[in-house]
C-alpha cells in the first residue's frame, strides 16, 4: 500500500511537472553579473574567501571572472560595489551581496552557482519568497488548506488554485536544487526527491486536523499560515537533502514543521495589520 501510494504521488507530481519548463531556471543560472570588492588587499581577500567558500578550483576560476578586487573605487561599471573596509566581519559580505541583488529582483540562483558562500542565504531567500507568494495566493483564492504536494483532497473549486501553488513549490524545488549545483532536470530531480516529498511528514493528518478545528471554513489568515508553513517545510526538506545527502529523519521532520509553523504564526501578524 505504501509503495502504491508513493507511486501515485510521483505520478501526480510528474503530471504537473510536465507543464513546467526547467529552461527558465537554466537561463537564471547563467545570468551574468559583476561585483567589485573595494578595500585593503587583506580585507578584499578575506571577503573573497567567504564568498567562494567551498568552491572547487574550476569554480574559483569562474568566480574570478565575475568578482574583481580593487584598492580604490573602479572607473568601470559593476552591478554592485562592496566597500570591504567598512564591514565589521568578512562574513557580513554574504548578506550585503544577496540583499543587494535580491532587492533588484536578480535571479539569486546565479549568485549561488558562482559564489557557493552565498548558497545558504540564497536558498533561504528563495524558499521564503515562494512561501510568502503562496500564502498570499491561498488567502486571495480562499483555498481551505494548502499542502499541494501531498494531493490533499479539496473541493473541486479549489483544485485550480492548488495546482498553481504546487507549481510554485515545484519550481522552488528546482531552484533550490540548482543553488546546490544540481542540473535543473526533472527526470533526475523528481525521483531522487520522491522520498523527501513523498513521506511529507504526516502533513495530511496535520492539515485535516487544522481544517477540523474550523469545520465551517478556515479563516483567511489561517489559510495563509498553512500555505506558508507547508511551503517553508517543503523547501527546507529539499535543502536538507542536498546539504546532507540524506532525507530528514523523523526528529528533523518534526523540527522543520514546528519551526515553519511558528514562523507562519509570526508572519501572520503582518497580514492582520490594517
Amino acid at each position: 500500500m505504501a509503495i502504491r501510494q508513493k507511486l501515485s504521488q510521483l505520478t501526480h507530481w510528474w503530471n504537473i511537472v510536465k507543464e513546467l519548463s526547467p529552461r527558465q531556471v537554466e537561463q537564471e543560472l547563467l545570468t551574468p553579473f559583476r561585483i567589485a570588492l573595494v578595500g585593503q588587499p587583506d580585507r578584499t581577500e578575506a571577503v573573497w574567501r567567504v564568498l567562494t567558500e567551498g568552491a572547487s578550483p574550476t569554480m574559483l576560476q569562474t568566480a574570478s571572472e565575475y568578482v574583481k578586487r580593487f584598492t580604490s573605487p573602479p572607473n568601470e561599471e559593476f552591478d554592485f560595489v562592496l566597500a570591504c573596509d567598512v564591514l565589521e566581519v568578512p562574513q557580513d559580505a554574504v548578506e550585503a551581496v544577496v540583499d543587494h541583488f535580491h532587492k533588484h529582483e536578480f535571479p539569486l540562483v546565479a549568485l549561488a552557482r558562482v559564489l557557493p558562500g552565498t548558497r545558504t542565504l540564497v536558498v533561504n531567500r528563495i524558499i521564503e519568497d515562494v512561501a510568502t507568494l503562496n500564502a498570499g495566493l491561498a488567502m486571495l483564492s480562499a483555498v481551505p488548506s494548502v499542502f499541494p504536494l501531498l494531493g490533499l483532497l479539496a473541493p473541486p473549486a479549489a483544485l485550480a488554485d492548488m495546482v498553481v501553488l504546487t507549481k510554485n513549490q515545484l519550481m522552488m524545488v528546482l531552484r533550490v536544487a540548482a543553488a546546490f549545483g544540481k542540473a535543473p532536470d526533472w527526470k533526475q530531480r523528481l525521483p531522487e526527491l520522491s522520498s523527501v516529498l513523498g513521506a511529507a511528514f504526516g502533513w495530511r493528518a496535520v492539515a485535516r486536523q487544522l481544517v477540523g478545528l474550523v469545520p465551517g471554513g478556515v479563516g483567511m489568515v489561517v489559510k495563509g499560515m498553512v500555505a506558508y508553513a507547508g511551503t517553508l517545510t517543503v523547501g527546507r526538506a529539499v535543502a536538507w537533502f542536498y546539504a546532507t545527502g540524506q532525507a530528514p529523519g523523523k526528529a528533523e521532520r518534526a523540527r522543520l514543521y514546528q519551526q515553519a509553523w511558528e514562523e507562519a504564526r509570526e508572519k501572520s501578524k503582518e497580514w492582520r495589520q490594517p
